[in-house]
């Protein structure tokens, strides 16, 4: 009989994906749990000449191997701060108000299970207060389910000042090369907010002898910022996150600071071409390996396998930890993507990562947030952007730069406007203060527009939005975008002629689930004599869609479809997962009866397929219902664009024919193949004239 196996998570477990391996999203496999405590300070004042210790408690947790405190309701005025000291290797901690808040009311982890906490004030400071609301313990488990390519772990230990353990998730991150030097980690990790990866640890000491992590000193542990992270996870090769940290308690410096190092981002991952990847990060062991490795820095390069898309795989030796691990291509020194999956076995199989090229990640690091954002001048847009506008409709856009590092210089503001790969640069924008406002011209059905905005700093310094422009710019689409449905199927009439059904995958009104999706018939994979799959080898089949095509389709491409799963419901068997161009986009959640499911699909070429892959993996316990799939339907948008009747006596574009237009004819009178020949007679003349006057007015 199988045991089935259960992690308890700080966050929602995430569901294993596969890709021909089983393909497991690779945080550690750790327990974090809460022990609530009260122990108040009281209001408490210093009435001596000199600094002293106010307050002071021991926090014990009977043979825990380290923990971390949380503070209740706490003020420390100016002059005023908590100290926490380790009793088992004398690290200690500083918190003052604002980092306290920083640290969201918790202290760095200490190592061992006495830590001594202290309420310190300067002579003549206000009434200070502290309140102990309990501690939090990580409860270790030793990974069985690794993703090592081959029958061993080759894995070494490695001592890279770049790269960090993200507690309490149990995930890697890094430093990299934007203005900041701030972080990139896997989006999974930070699925449950920045809470997850709430402490950034550097310097990471290698494990206890029963796997226990320990920690490196407060001096080395960072709290990351709520405001900087962006994060994305949806699929593999769209899981990624951004963030930073705030400058450490005791140092005063910034990670990079700290550790005097970083990853250069390559601008795209490179076709395969016999390149070697290298994984670094905080994977967790199993024996053989020496539990003290357990989630402590180590290292391995094996093959590139494959790119497709923004999905990146190859064969080398991660685990669960090793999440938001940088790929690092050794042919280039380069970070290509970061890793977040988990498939390799002894076997074979490939371990998988997100792409650096993936266009959120590089949307985000093109706009970077909290901590991240280069300090010299701040940019803001209250309106945000257009994505799209109509022809011949001239627009604003307002905006502010005001002082980071450096004082802007209000004249020297400009976007850079770029038509048909023609420039241009729009200057003369201060509207007074530090606001500013930019009216960008009419623009016609075709037109190719990118813009970008530059300002200069009292000290020379030029910076620009986005923040690596001209290499990245904004774009606007002319015209609409129009949603035209390419594919919609109930299988009232069975599954299609020029689709595929394997294993039990049938069109059936039988064993459906409770609910609606739009009735009649599904796609079912069971046997409808008892609406179980059971089967006396593994139970695995698919439904695939014919090649669509999405040619000529410029917008976002939406599939969503009805989904009814019930299984087992464990992790590693009885898989229903939804692959696109045979790339895994995720795996399905049992439900007590029809749930709808939406994926806005990155998808490049001119066509699409997809397919929905059950396999229970063993024979055990496929009493379950299975899986109806109905009301699939697939939403392309293709820009649609119609000039609206120009106003040619319009010469200077802002919509109103007036003084200014009549000047233009006025100044290119009698010459030849001019703007202002508007009756297109071949030169400026009265005509022209008679033309302005007779449009008179507003377009």
């Amino acid at each position: 009989m199988r045991i089935p196996t259960i992690f308890l998570c700080s966050v929602a477990c995430i569901a294993s994906t596969t890709i021909v391996q089983n393909v497991s999203a690779q945080m550690a496999p750790i327990s974090d749990y809460f022990v609530r405590s009260y122990i108040s300070s009281g209001p408490q004042i210093n009435t001596t000449a000199k600094p002293d210790v106010l307050f002071s408690h021991a926090v014990r947790m009977h043979d825990a191997s380290s923990f971390q405190i949380s503070f209740g309701r706490t003020s420390l005025p100016e002059g005023t701060k908590l100290r926490m000291t380790s009793y088992f290797d004398g690290a200690t901690q500083h918190l003052t108000a604002s980092a306290l808040r920083q640290w969201n009311n918790k202290s760095a982890w200490f190592n061992g299970s006495h830590v001594l906490v202290e309420l310190i004030a300067e002579p003549n400071s206000t009434a200070a207060h502290v309140t102990i609301e309990g501690v939090m313990m990580i409860e270790q488990f030793i990974d069985e389910d690794r993703s090592i390519c081959g029958s061993t772990d080759d894995r070494a230990l490695s001592y890279e000042n770049r790269d960090a353990r993200a507690l309490p998730i149990g995930c890697s991150a890094w430093i990299i090369d934007d203005p900041n030097h701030t972080l990139l980690t896997a989006g999974h990790c930070t699925d449950g907010g920045i809470g997850d990866v709430a402490v950034i640890e550097f310097n990471v000491p290698l494990s206890d002898a029963n796997g226990n992590l320990q920690h490196p000193g407060p001096e080395d542990q960072y709290a990351s910022d709520v405001e900087s992270l962006q994060s994305n996870y949806a699929t593999i090769g769209n899981d990624w996150a951004y963030f930073g940290c705030f400058p450490n308690t005791e140092t005063g410096l910034t990670p990079y600071q700290a550790q005097n190092d970083y990853y250069v981002l390559s601008s795209t991952a490179p076709p395969v071409n016999g390149q070697q990847i290298t994984i670094t990060g905080f994977g967790s062991t199993s024996s053989p390996v020496s539990p003290t490795y357990n989630q402590a820095q180590k290292t391995h390069t094996g093959p590139y396998a494959q790119l497709n898309g923004t999905s990146i795989a190859y064969q080398t030796d991660t685990s669960g930890g090793n999440s938001g691990s940088a790929v690092l291509n050794e042919s280039t020194g380069e970070a290509i993507g970061i890793h977040t999956n988990g498939g390799c076995s002894s076997s074979g199989g490939e371990n998988w990562g997100c792409a650096i090229h993936n266009s959120g990640l590089q949307e985000a690091l093109a706009n970077p947030q909290g901590v991240c954002v280069p300090n010299i001048l701040i940019y803001s847009f209250a309106n945000g952007f257009p994505d799209q506008v109509g022809p011949n409709n001239p627009f604003s856009i307002p905006f502010t730069v005001s002082p980071g590092n450096e004082d802007p210089l209000s004249n020297s503001v400009e976007v850079v406007l770029t038509v048909n790969g023609d420039t241009e640069f729009l200057g003369n924008l201060h509207q007074g203060g530090n606001e500013f406002e930019v009216m960008l011209p009419a623009f016609q059905c075709g037109d190719t527009i990118e813009y970008y905005f530059k300002a200069q700093g009292n000290e020379g310094t030029w910076v620009h939005y986005p923040y690596d422009a001209p290499a990245t710019k904004l774009s606007l689409a002319v015209g609409d975008f129009v949603d035209g449905v390419i594919l919609q199927e109930s299988f009232e009439d069975g599954i299609p002629n020029d689709w595929s059904a394997s294993g039990f995958w049938a069109a059936t009104e039988s064993c459906m689930p409770s609910g609606d999706c739009d009735g009649g018939a599904a796609a079912y994979f069971g046997v409808t004599d008892g609406c179980t799959y059971e089967d006396p080898n593994t139970a695995s089949g698919a439904l695939q869609t014919n090649q669509i095509s999405i040619a000529g389709h410029d917008g976002a491409i939406v599939l969503s479809f009805c989904s009814a799963l019930e299984t087992e419901d464990n992790d590693s068997y009885d898989l229903a997962e939804l692959f696109v161009n045979n790339i895994l986009i995720d795996e399905l959640d049992d439900s007590s009866g029809w749930q709808e499911y939406e994926y806005v699909l990155d998808v490049s070429g001119d066509s699409l397929q997809i397919e929905w892959r059950f396999n229970s993996v063993d024979n055990l316990y496929n009493n379950f219902r299975g899986w109806h799939i109905d009301g699939i339907q697939i939403i392309a948008q293709t820009l649609e664009c119609n000039d609206i009747a120009t106003c040619p006596a319009d010469l200077n574009d802002d919509a109103t024919v007036s003084v200014t237009d009549l000047l233009i004819v006025i100044e290119q009178w009698g010459e030849e193949d001019s703007p202002a020949d508007i009756s297109g007679d071949g030169v400026v003349d009265v005509t022209d004239l008679l033309a302005i006057v007779g449009a008179w007015g507003a377009c």
